[in-house]
């Protein structure tokens, strides 16, 4: 028989759960602490596994959940088959679907990859956008007579598109954010 305890914390992602049960985890993997009077997301979320920064609370998925609803370790097993459908059959013996079980943490990974490189990308992005709006004002005209500079003729031409880049990786649906990660990678293969 195998452990329904390892087999929880191999298949169910911790944010997941957190977000099941009420918790708002940020695009950094930071939630406020139900756990104390949290005024600044001291909850990071990091390798399938939760710890506050502020009181001192961490763990598993398990141990998450055992201290929301104040429950005793197979209870919350009991409540995390029942939440999300997992189908333990916790009276006899015990085989996962280890295809499954690795299906699910493949996409647990491509999840995570493809979270990385929206953070990367807005980083890099937001640079850019601080760049260009510090040619705009450095070289822009000072009166209608004066040429325009080419650093402020490029600055204005990036400004916009950056700004929209920014825009749909803060605030885009998910959908969004993948056809922008399809078209800047299928610029970065033709512009090599």
């Amino acid at each position: 028989m195998i452990d329904p305890f390892d087999h929880i914390r191999q298949t169910l992602d911790i944010e997941e759960v957190a977000r099941r049960y009420g918790l708002e985890v940020n695009r950094h993997h930071k939630a406020l602490c139900l756990f104390h009077n949290d005024h600044h997301e001291s909850m990071s979320f990091k390798n399938n596994r939760f710890k506050c920064f502020a009181c001192g609370a961490g763990g598993s998925a398990i141990d998450l959940v055992a201290k929301l609803f104040d429950l005793e370790p197979l209870e919350v097993v009991n409540k995390l088959n029942a939440d999300f459908g997992l189908g333990l059959d916790l009276k006899g013996d015990y085989q996962p679907n280890t295809a499954k079980i690795q299906e699910m943490e493949r996409q647990r990974q491509l999840k995570q990859a493809f979270d990385d490189w929206c953070d990367k990308t807005y980083s890099d992005h937001a640079q850019l956008a601080r760049f260009y709006w510090k040619n705009i004002l450095k070289y822009q005209p000072v009166s209608e007579m004066d040429e325009f500079h080419p650093r402020y003729v490029k600055a204005m031409h990036q400004w916009e598109t950056v700004n929209y880049l920014l825009d749909i990786l803060l605030k885009g649906s998910h959908e969004e954010k993948i056809e922008l990660y399809k078209n800047l990678n299928s610029l970065e293969v033709w512009a090599s």
